[in-house]
Order: C-alpha cells, then sequence, then structure tokens
C-alpha cells in the first residue's frame, strides 16, 4: 500500500509538472485562456495532493 501511494504521488507530480510546463505553452500560443486557467488550477491540485499523500506517508511510517 505504501509502495502504491508513494508512486501514486509521484506520477501526480509529474502530471502536474506536464500540465504546467507544456500544456499552458500550448494553449498560450494557440490563445486559449480558459483552458490555461483550468490547466494550471488542474496542476496546482494535483501538486497539493501529492504533497498530502506525501506527508500522510512520512507520518504514518
Amino acid at each position: 500500500m505504501i509502495r502504491l501511494l508513494g508512486s501514486l504521488a509521484g506520477m501526480l507530480l509529474f502530471s502536474a509538472m506536464l500540465l504546467l510546463v507544456v500544456d499552458i505553452r500550448i494553449y498560450s500560443n494557440r490563445g486559449w485562456l480558459r483552458e490555461k486557467k483550468y490547466a494550471k488550477v488542474i496542476a496546482w491540485s494535483y501538486i497539493l495532493l501529492s504533497l498530502m499523500i506525501c506527508i500522510g506517508l512520512l507520518l504514518y511510517i
């Protein structure tokens, strides 16, 4: 279970970084402001969820 949660936190963090780096640039170049805003919100929520899982794992171990 600990490995599963650790892997989930890593995947969430990786997905958030891809959203922040790649998708936001694509949406900025095409002028899609609403999609850019939603990508930022989803990415930061992924980062927050990943940090919560990591803190939970550190407290559990």
